[in-house]
């Protein structure tokens, strides 16, 4: 598998969304990199703040993983409408504010 995405399983709603999509991301080639498990071997704090993935041997980070990620399942219709302008900023924005505002002050799996 080359495609890769990288997400904190601590995090309830990172977490929800993850295990939800898992198989079907995982037939269509997808791994799942869990930061917050014992043997992850990077450094977290570059993975903390939002969500990593690595697609066609390029890094992405945000909601850009979030669309190549849902892009390789099959729905690129979905993908192609986040991608319109005004949609976009839209949904930029909404990831930007659960991310740096929401995020941080959840409670964690221990």
């Amino acid at each position: 598998m080359s495609d890769k995405v990288y997400y904190d399983e601590s995090c309830y709603v990172c977490s929800l969304e993850i295990n939800t999509i898992r198989e079907r991301a995982e037939a269509c080639g997808i791994e799942f990199v869990d930061i917050s498990a014992d043997d992850f071997d990077g450094n977290i704090d570059e993975f903390e703040k939002e969500m990593i993935g690595w697609f066609d041997q390029k890094a992405t980070k945000g909601p850009e993983t979030f669309r190549l990620m849902y892009e390789k399942m099959g729905f690129s219709k979905a993908v192609y409408f986040s991608r319109l302008p005004v949609i976009r900023s839209l949904f930029d924005t909404g990831y930007y504010i659960f991310a740096y505002g929401i995020r941080p002050y959840l409670p964690r799996r221990k």
